[in-house]
């Protein structure tokens, strides 16, 4: 059974670092709420302290939150294109 978007919990940087979330989750993320991840996973990663396999699923997720947020971007301004 799938959750609505409002019974949905926030993620966590615990759940995005671990790999724990779904494509589909990343998706309904909201634009604060995807930079702030990326922001945490860039952060992790460029500390040096995760070992290689952590790193590497953190790259991955980073790449993904980047690519909603990119769509979001694009969507934002393709509204501002349409109302100007």
């Amino acid at each position: 059974m799938s959750r609505s978007k409002s019974d949905q919990k926030t993620l966590t940087i615990e759940e995005i670092m671990r790999g724990d979330v779904e494509a589909e989750r990343l998706s309904d993320l909201k634009f604060e709420e995807a930079l702030a991840l990326l922001e945490g996973v860039v952060s992790a990663v460029e500390s040096g302290n995760l070992p290689l396999d952590q790193a590497i699923t953190a790259y991955e997720r980073g790449t993904m939150l980047i690519q909603r947020l990119r769509g979001l971007l694009s969507g934002a301004e393709e509204k501002l294109r349409v109302l100007t």
